[in-house]
């Protein structure tokens, strides 16, 4: 797996031309058009939703550092996490308790456009959560557990509904960073849950090393058009590089086993179709 930031025309002609370097290397099977379509689908809308819950816990999580019990709280360790649920009037964020049966301590609701609706509140009491918030936490929880080799001290967790079964869940694990211009690929997990929220059915890497997409600095943003990635694991782009292109504000142009395709804005386009082997 390669990276590299594409400064010139030059560049991205090489790279549109450039022979897949790795398509020896347990190239995934070729795929047809109705999968590849299905596929690029599935991976925008999973990616955009992981960038907004994302993103709506940071906001959610700075709007209650300002409320004085939370950070007493969390100095105490009664908090056990968030989770997140889409609903009408935007994406709620609920901080939860760290009792064995966790309940609900502290709520934010974030618009897609990343501010908090109303105010941050602190409950009164602690509340049970409703069923959806119950299972969704205890998916989070039983993520933790998995065995995976990982490329960061923090991961970040999103807990999603699973798209191809509407009573498991999809648990991503993405790496933290503290580095200005770092964008951590490597180290990108999911996990997916049953319906109870209690059992690992699977899970699966996006990536075999810990690679980093390095952005440049702001005094040469101007000449950057996208950073390039080599993806060996699937013949198509994937929910986890929508997201980190969405993340770092930045098109990536993924090179795979079946052609080169750009990510923009949440949106995955074809470049160029790698022509089968003759051998």
């Amino acid at each position: 797996m390669k990276c590299i930031a594409v400064r010139s025309a030059w560049l991205l002609s090489a790279f549109v031309a450039a022979p897949f370097a790795h398509a020896q290397e347990e190239t995934p099977a070729p795929v047809g058009d109705a999968q590849v379509t299905k596929a690029l689908l599935d991976a925008e809308a999973a990616g955009r939703a992981i960038y907004l819950h994302d993103q709506a816990a940071a906001v959610a999580s700075d709007a209650v550092t300002g409320i004085e019990s939370f950070r007493e709280d969390g100095k105490r360790g009664r908090l056990g996490g968030w989770i997140t649920e889409q609903r009408e009037e935007g994406i709620v964020v609920t901080f939860v308790s760290s009792e064995p049966v966790p309940r609900s301590r502290y709520r934010a609701t974030v618009s897609a456009g990343g501010r908090v609706v109303g105010d941050a509140v602190a409950l009164a009491e602690p509340a049970a959560l409703t069923e959806y918030e119950l299972r969704a936490a205890h998916a989070r929880t039983t993520a933790s557990t998995a065995t995976f080799e990982p490329c960061s001290r923090t991961y970040n967790t999103v807990v999603l509904p699973a798209a191809n079964d509407a009573s498991g869940w999809n648990v991503y694990l993405l790496p933290g960073t503290t580095q200005h211009g770092v964008v951590p690929i490597g180290g990108s997990y999911r996990v997916d849950i049953d319906a109870s929220g209690e059992n690992i059915i699977k899970q699966r890497p996006f990536t075999r090393t810990c690679i980093a997409l390095e952005r440049p600095p702001e005094d040469k943003a101007r000449e950057t058009v996208a950073l390039v990635i080599t993806h060996l694991l699937d013949p198509t782009p994937t929910e986890v590089h929508v997201f980190w292109s969405l993340w770092a504000r930045t098109p990536l142009y993924v090179a795979t086993s079946e052609g080169n395709w750009l990510i923009e804005a949440g949106s995955i386009s074809l470049v160029s179709r790698r022509e089968a082997s003759t051998k």
